[in-house]
């Protein structure tokens, strides 16, 4: 178990219990792309916003599981959430201990894990690809699952940078897991992203028709 303060751990527990009774009463519609294969590894790209759907249906994904969380005050709150919610935690991010989690990534890759994250975090600009995801789908020839969620009524937290979405008691939730996406030996990785940003709204675009 990571090792974070107490307040943070008391947060990120009642983080779970929250989300546990919240989920409860949510109807859940998952629909995936017959390329998905829930006993092959994978990387899952979601927006930051947008993950609270992903983390708790991704679960059911068949592989182990590990997830990159920021080293921030809110990072502690989150890794004892989603420790409690059954993943196992890589600490790093973009702007710090990138190198660690680099490490961290592509040892968990090589153990077949399947990874996924918020891919505009941690602080944006909002839907836009980060480089990592692409770099490792292109170095370890592992397909990108391109995620869209959508709920009939939420929350939004307007001052948040990445709009950050919790759905209402008793409203309905959409997951949509795309197309497998791979980046082939050679491709420019800022084409890749930006093919990757389309399919990532497109997969939005689908989980909001389902509902």
């Amino acid at each position: 178990m990571t090792q974070v303060n107490f307040k943070s751990r008391l947060l990120g527990c009642f983080a779970y219990c929250l989300t546990t009774l919240l989920q409860l009463t949510i109807r859940k519609v998952k629909i995936t792309d017959l390329g998905y294969d829930p006993n092959k590894p994978f990387l899952f790209a979601f927006w930051h916003g947008k993950q609270l759907l992903p983390v708790l249906m991704l679960r059911q994904h068949q592989t182990k599981r590990a997830v990159l969380v920021s080293p921030s005050r809110d990072g502690d709150i989150l890794t004892v959430w989603l420790e409690r919610l059954g993943y196992e935690i890589i600490r790093g991010s973009s702007r710090a201990r990138n190198i660690e989690a680099l490490v961290g990534m592509i040892r968990k890759l090589k153990e077949g894990y399947s990874l996924g994250f918020g891919i505009d975090g941690p602080i944006g600009p909002i839907y836009r690809v980060k480089p990592g995801m692409t770099h490792l789908a292109q170095k370890f020839n592992i397909p990108i699952i391109p995620v869209g969620s959508a709920f009939s009524r939420c929350w939004v937290v307007k001052k948040a940078w990445d709009q950050y979405e919790i759905p209402k008691p008793f409203s309905k939730a959409a997951l949509y897991l795309g197309e497998p996406f791979s980046v082939r030996p050679g491709a420019d990785l800022t084409e890749s992203n930006l093919a990757l940003e389309k399919l990532i709204h497109a997969a939005e675009e689908k989980a909001l028709a389902l509902l």
